[in-house]
């Protein structure tokens, strides 16, 4: 029988909410993400997010992990798990109890062994490469399109430059002060690789958990759907009383 994906889980606690609820939440959400991304979702992809990319593993990838030849760490080998059961990023991620960008980081190592096909689309793969730390911000600004390669090597000319006097600047703010992008820019896309160190529990909502040991991670959340299942039954139960003592039918 085939689990209950864990992003379903999640959702499914929000869907649970009553509806008069979930109409506040909704416009509330609605309101906030429209004033805090409407250049970050022009910067990057707003309808096919990389949280929704779904890996495609290799016939080369299926046989190390039938294998397992190459004795990778175990995320590496559930990350090819999850490809064949065709998960996307998201769930992935929230699977494994990992970061974002811990999912990035594996993503990358498999697409380079060859054991995960290379995304057909090459924006979302940019931001995948850059949250772990494959590209620099430099890079990414070119194949996101906001600056070309001649300008790039201007700005990468003019931080060598820079230094050479003892000057040491980011690529990013040479680039700003050239006039090539913009303040915003920089600190959307750096928000967002920020944003991707956090580990999400549910339950917990988008905290910053440091915990780094899987085990301690995996309680935690065992703990907390224990409690969300314990509160449904009770749920369930007031709510059959309520339905007697209203002689609903």
């Amino acid at each position: 029988m085939e689990l209950q994906k864990n992003s379903e889980l999640f959702l499914n606690n929000v869907y649970a909410l009553p509806l008069w609820v979930r109409q506040v939440v909704y416009l509330k959400t609605e309101q906030k993400l429209s004033e805090e991304l409407e250049d970050f979702l022009d910067l990057l992809n707003p309808k096919e997010p990389i949280q929704f990319m779904v890996p495609k593993i290799t016939f080369k990838g299926k046989r190390e992990l039938e294998e397992r030849a190459c004795n990778f760490s175990e995320q590496f080998y559930a990350f090819l798990e999850n490809c064949i059961e065709k998960f996307d990023v998201f769930e992935i991620t929230l699977r494994n109890f990992w970061t974002l960008a811990e999912t990035a980081s594996i993503f990358v190592r498999a697409v380079e062994k060859e054991y995960v096909e290379i995304p057909d689309c090459e924006r979302n793969y940019v931001i995948i490469q850059f949250l772990a730390n494959k590209i620099r911000t430099g890079e990414l600004m070119k194949r996101l399109g906001k600056i070309d390669i001649i300008q790039l090597e201007n700005a990468i000319r003019e931080q060598k430059r820079l230094l050479e006097e003892g000057k040491k600047e980011r690529i990013a703010d040479i680039m700003i002060g050239l006039g090539y992008i913009t303040e915003d820019d920089i600190k959307i896309i750096l928000r967002f690789k920020e944003e991707s160190k956090k580990r999400f529990i549910m339950g917990l909502g988008l905290a910053s958990l440091k915990m780094d040991n899987q085990a301690t991670v995996a309680q935690v959340y065992q703990n907390m759907q224990k409690e969300l299942k314990r509160l449904e039954h009770e749920n369930r139960i007031l709510k059959t009383r309520l339905k007697k003592l209203l002689n609903i039918n």
